[in-house]
């Protein structure tokens, strides 16, 4: 059987998070960069100590899908950790986000709500 802190896991799952060999991070419940892994860093162009404590939506230029990819702040707080936690549960997605350089990149983006809604924890890949 598995026991959570009284936290939800958020303060269990950030250790495990920052040794991970996956591109992985946890979110609190209001959306903030708990831990990122070093993959995620690489792949989300963002330093784990000036990320952490900071709003994901506001580290990373989301944008549409269209040939002009225009931003979409609003679409943001629509990314699949934020969403699995307010359904509680999983949620699956592509985001595409301009990289620092101006490149686009496509993540496929999976996210599960921690115990309570505590946190999220997001794993994803370049696709």
């Amino acid at each position: 059987v598995l026991r959570l802190d009284p936290t939800g896991g958020v303060g269990r799952w950030a250790a495990t998070v920052r040794a991970s060999e996956e591109a992985c991070l946890l979110l609190d419940a209001d959306g903030r960069v708990v831990a990122l892994s070093a993959p995620a860093a690489d792949l989300l162009d963002l330093r784990p100590d000036a990320a952490t404590g900071a709003l994901l939506a506001e580290q990373l230029s989301f944008v549409d899908f269209s040939l002009a990819a225009l931003p979409t702040p609003e679409a943001s707080g629509d990314i699949p950790p934020l969403r699995a936690l307010r359904s509680g549960g999983l949620a699956r997605g592509l985001v595409r986000r301009r990289r620092t350089s101006g490149a686009l990149t496509t993540y496929d983006v999976v996210g599960v709500a921690l115990a309570g809604r505590t946190g999220a924890l997001a794993f994803l890949v370049e696709v």
